[in-house]
């Protein structure tokens, strides 16, 4: 399994943007991304195959702007195929919903997304 670094360096290399890990330091940006993993689904009892989940919740001072990052992730990742995070190869991966889901405003009037997503790895 790959770490959150492992993850958020993938992530930034596919949809160039300011991510950092798991939530947003007190000295974030404003336009920025936080990614995340999750337990996901159990792993299969018989073969080797493994379903994590991960988000990545998006914000921004321009509304339309970070509706656009969040659109371009799910893009990116939804149905993705094979494909390598850390050492870990990645089957596939799919969107938990069918577009990027708008959470409102922060406290400082930034436009947040969450888009996630489900992983499929198979271990050696």
């Amino acid at each position: 399994m790959f770490t959150v670094a492992e993850l958020k360096t993938y992530v930034e290399s596919v949809v160039p943007y300011t991510y950092y890990h798991n939530e947003f330091p007190a000295t974030a940006v404003d336009n920025a991304a936080y990614v995340r993993i999750f337990g996901g689904f159990a792993p299969d009892r018989w073969t080797n195959v493994r379903r994590p989940s991960f988000q990545v919740v998006v914000r921004g001072k321009n509304g339309p702007t970070t509706e656009g990052i969040a659109l371009a992730l799910y893009d990116a990742f939804h149905k993705r195929q094979d494909y390598v995070i850390g050492s870990q190869r990645v089957v596939a991966s799919f969107a938990d919903q069918s577009a990027p889901l708008y959470l409102g405003l922060d406290d400082n009037n930034r436009a947040m997304y969450s888009v996630n997503f489900t992983l499929i790895l198979l271990d050696k």
